[in-house]
């Protein structure tokens, strides 16, 4: 197995959408998992709001992540974390990560979220932000062991979610 980890691009898009609904599909708690419209999704990647990182094994997806530069638009977190402007325009939403079931266990999900840490760092000052379910034990320790701390606790995306934050 030679899991290669790159920046996606405009020609990941549909798989990007297809992994994520397969993704989604084979998890028992589908709660766990929002997904955005696919004509969203192919918006916001046109309009280069969306950044992508693919893990591939050859020719097939083993996992994905995304974030969002959701600007001032309602998407952005910061507006339920009662943000100033300026703080606003500072917010990277961290938005999917997933990983097919056959590759968890090799840590793909914490290496691709280094990777764009560490471009975005090279990029500017960002407020970092991400929605996890509670229950969903593995996200969260992967994001609290990568500095993330939660902020708040609401319902968002038809359940609860905690919100959580890193300054870079």
């Amino acid at each position: 197995m030679a899991i290669e980890i790159r920046k996606g691009t405009a020609a990941d898009t549909e798989g990007f959408i297809t992994f994520l609904q397969t993704v989604r599909n084979s998890m028992a708690h589908k709660e766990w998992f929002y997904l955005d419209p696919p004509d969203y999704v192919r918006r916001m990647m046109e309009q280069g709001r969306i950044e992508l990182w693919v893990a591939t094994d050859g020719d097939r997806l083993a996992a994905v992540f995304d974030i969002l530069l959701p600007e001032l638009e309602a998407c952005n977190y910061g507006y339920d974390l009662n943000f100033s402007e300026a703080d606003l325009k500072r917010v990277i939403n961290l938005d999917n990560a997933a990983v097919h079931p056959d590759y968890r266990g090799l840590g793909l999900q914490r290496k691709m979220m280094l990777l764009a840490e560490q471009e975005l760092r090279q990029r500017g000052n960002y407020i970092l932000l991400c929605t996890i379910h509670p229950e969903n034990t593995f996200s969260l320790n992967n994001a609290l062991k990568r500095g993330f701390t939660i902020e708040k606790q609401q319902e968002k995306y038809g359940s609860v979610r905690y919100i959580l934050r890193k300054d870079i």
